[in-house]
């Protein structure tokens, strides 16, 4: 009884939170002007298509901050902006270097009303049984710089800062010969950015994961980014052992069952870093051989004739993801 009236309690909070959605857009402050102007178009847009919702946009000397109380306006709203803005105007939060509100993440969760809030709490319960389960000298993160591994880097870091953990995060990134360039650097911006200690295994998985484990002794554990909707990965569970013919770890999946669209709504909603590869069309990051920009994200540019590419997070339909894999 005591937590029915908790979510009771929860959702009328929410419901009297307006603006319940932020996306934070930079740009070069000498185009300011235009910016405002086409953030103004993109509104009424918005606004006069709609039965219903709000959007407020505030605009400062070098970015604009959006808050709507609906995630389906404030896309359209993110659609009309980068197609009406010239191509090297906008500076998406990959090339900032602006410091993530980790307190904004923990704090979402009170949006029991909202996919992305049940989504944090749930990971974020899972995160904390890891914690109880094992420590940061016996659990590392398995980073790679993709997408959903960022998602669960950040929602970590959130959980340490609010312990107030001070030692820094294991985080083995393992190397293929046949990576991205801006994958890499990425990589090495974020460990620096966050004080990651940060460990490169070259080579293949399942021999690097041996040897990492022959030389560190202590960690039998690891925080992997995979999803339910990944190739091969439809029967994964929060806390699973690695098959006998592997190294023997205990694998955990805390964004199991998050989506495309939820993870692209956590990033955007709090501003996150991604890797710039995102922005140039490409929705799923394998090795570079085998990776392309998603035609569904294919374009012409009105005013150069020329083929461009949206960026990943304006995909319409999340199962079309694995189009950007050859």
């Amino acid at each position: 009884m005591k937590n029915h009236l908790l979510n009771i309690m929860e959702k009328k909070h929410c419901s009297m939170i307006p603006y319940a959605f932020k996306r934070v857009f930079y740009f070069k402050s000498d185009f300011k002007e235009l910016v405002n102007n086409v953030f103004k178009e993109a509104s009424h847009k918005v606004l006069t298509s709609e039965k219903s919702g709000d959007i407020k946009y505030t605009i400062y000397s070098n970015y604009v901050v959006i808050h709507c109380n609906s995630e389906d306006l404030i896309k359209k709203m993110e659609f009309i902006v980068i197609i009406k803005l010239p191509k090297d105007v906008l500076i998406f939060s990959h090339l900032t270097n602006h410091p993530v509100k980790f307190d904004e993440i923990q704090k979402f969760q009170i949006y029991t009303n909202l996919p992305l809030g049940q989504y944090i709490s749930q990971t974020y319960m899972i995160i904390k049984e890891s914690f109880e389960k094992y420590t940061l000298k016996t659990m590392f993160l398995s980073f790679n710089g993709g997408k959903d591994c960022v998602v669960l880097l950040h929602l970590l870091l959130t959980l340490v800062n609010e312990l107030k953990i001070s030692d820094p995060i294991k985080t083995v990134y393992f190397q293929s010969n046949d990576q991205f360039l801006e994958e890499e650097e990425y990589v090495h911006y974020i460990a620096k950015k966050y004080n990651l200690d940060l460990e490169i295994i070259n080579g293949d998985l399942k021999h690097g994961l041996e040897s990492f484990l022959e030389r560190n002794t202590a960690f039998c554990a690891s925080l992997i980014g995979t999803r339910q909707s990944d190739t091969g990965s439809t029967k994964l569970k929060y806390f699973q052992k690695t098959d006998p013919e592997w190294p023997q770890l205990m694998r955990i999946h805390p964004i199991m069952n998050w989506n495309y669209d939820t993870v692209w709504s956590f990033l955007r909603q709090f501003s996150i870093p991604y890797c710039c590869l995102y922005d140039k069309g490409y929705t799923s990051l394998g090795n570079k051989s085998k990776s392309k920009p998603n035609p569904h994200l294919k374009y012409i540019d009105e005013k150069t004739g020329e083929v461009q590419y949206l960026p990943a997070f304006l995909l319409q339909n999340s199962d079309t993801e694995r189009h950007s894999r050859i």
